[in-house]
């Protein structure tokens, strides 16, 4: 069933992409406030080519930003949303989490700094942009950003980002090489898994010689790099 969403309170709708480990998943995206809501773990479990996929849908369906209101409410248990900072990769974003951890609304434009397809600007770059323009609209949230005064978001404190087309050209790239990656059956992994199980069926018969899991585990790995020697 289609769920509210957060920002705007209108049916979300759905979409399904592939997930590691050969699921899928069925994710919920406003169009109209250009944003996700991820259940717990979604966002993690997306395989390469769902995240293409969901690239796709933000180039090609692009809504009216509005910021999400202070009273913004989880879908699943209605409690308050609450402003959350992360990071990877060194880049900084932001969501709305819910408190009891039922999932997060994610913008369209943190979405796609979280996956790596957005920067932040340069000093030169800022300096130019200034030049040109003065107010701009913050592409998380969609709340406006004084540039004489500020480079960041007053409101989701977003730093102004560009669309760098040759990162999008290097993430889509190597996103394209792992799912491909990912698909390749290795043909060898039976044998090697077999190997790893007789490996550690004969390091748990050799406990009763040694004073724990760690200090087996330890003769294991010496073991091998032995071997390999």
């Amino acid at each position: 069933m289609a769920i509210a969403c957060p920002g705007c309170s209108l049916p979300m709708a759905q979409l399904s992409v592939d997930a590691h480990y050969g699921r899928t998943v069925s994710l919920d995206l406003c169009h109209a406030c250009g944003a996700f809501w991820f259940d717990v773990n979604e966002s993690l479990a997306l395989t390469p080519g769902a995240v293409l996929k969901l690239f796709v849908v933000i180039a090609e369906r692009h809504g009216e930003r509005r910021p999400p209101s202070g009273s913004s409410t989880c879908p699943r248990c209605r409690r308050t949303l609450a402003l959350t900072f992360d990071m990877q990769r060194n880049v900084h974003f932001t969501y709305w989490r819910c408190p009891a951890e039922h999932g997060r609304f994610t913008s369209f434009a943190e979405f796609l700094r979280e996956k790596d397809f957005v920067r932040p600007l340069s000093g030169p770059e800022l300096d130019q942009l200034r030049a040109n323009v003065k107010m701009i609209h913050c592409s998380s949230c969609g709340a406006p950003i004084d540039l004489e005064r500020t480079s960041t978001c007053g409101y989701c404190r977003a730093p102004v980002s560009v669309l760098d087309a040759h990162q999008v050209e290097t993430v889509v790239a190597q996103l394209k090489r792992d799912d491909v990656d990912r698909k390749t059956v290795d043909p060898t992994l039976p044998m090697r898994l077999m190997a790893d199980r007789l490996h550690v069926e004969r390091l748990f018969k050799d406990l009763d010689r040694s004073p724990g899991l760690i200090e087996a585990g330890l003769a294991g790995v010496a073991e091998l790099l032995g071997a390999a020697d």
